[in-house]
């Protein structure tokens, strides 16, 4: 492949993953969870997340094998955006979705809650299954913010060798 043809997939993919992850994690999601009610924005979550996060996994190894850069720069950035990605693939989505598909559960079998003083009151296991998507949430939404931060540092990178 001609240096041109890999500057130009490595800038393209790179504009990609970083305004596709921008634009989903701070405009798009924030606006679907306002106007969608929750179990339509959960659908929704479900549907876009595994692919999201492939696609934090699997970017950033091409565009250590397009990289204008030095590996040893470009290298530990991009692994850092990949493994963020790699990990709420495949550790944190899971966890995430199981937690919720027993909230349903419960839900569903109407043992969520019980009356307490005359008022419905969450079961210690919902309330542990809440807890539980929460942790890991926030850890997804961190691993997001690294793999989003990483790319920046690339972008930074990158501008460095751009010449005007």
């Amino acid at each position: 492949m001609s240096t041109n043809v890999k500057n130009a997939v490595n800038f393209l993919l790179f504009s990609v993953a970083l305004g596709g992850g921008l634009v989903h994690s701070y405009v798009v999601s924030p606006i679907a969870f306002k106007h969608l009610p929750l179990e339509h924005f959960s659908n929704l979550q479900n549907k876009v997340f595994p692919h999201y996060f492939l696609g934090q996994a699997l970017i950033p190894v091409v565009l250590s094998l397009t990289t204008p850069l030095p590996l040893r720069v470009a290298g530990p950035v991009l692994a850092a955006s990949g493994i963020a990605g790699a990990l709420n693939l495949m550790w944190v989505l899971p966890v995430c979705k199981d937690a919720k598909d027993k909230k349903k559960k419960l839900e569903a079998e109407k043992l969520h809650e019980q009356i307490v003083d005359g008022k419905p009151v969450p079961t210690d296991e919902y309330r542990a299954l809440s807890k539980r998507f929460g942790m890991y949430h926030g850890i997804s939404s961190l691993l997001n913010l690294v793999s989003l931060l990483s790319l920046v540092v690339y972008g930074v990178y990158l501008g460095r060798i751009v010449r005007v």
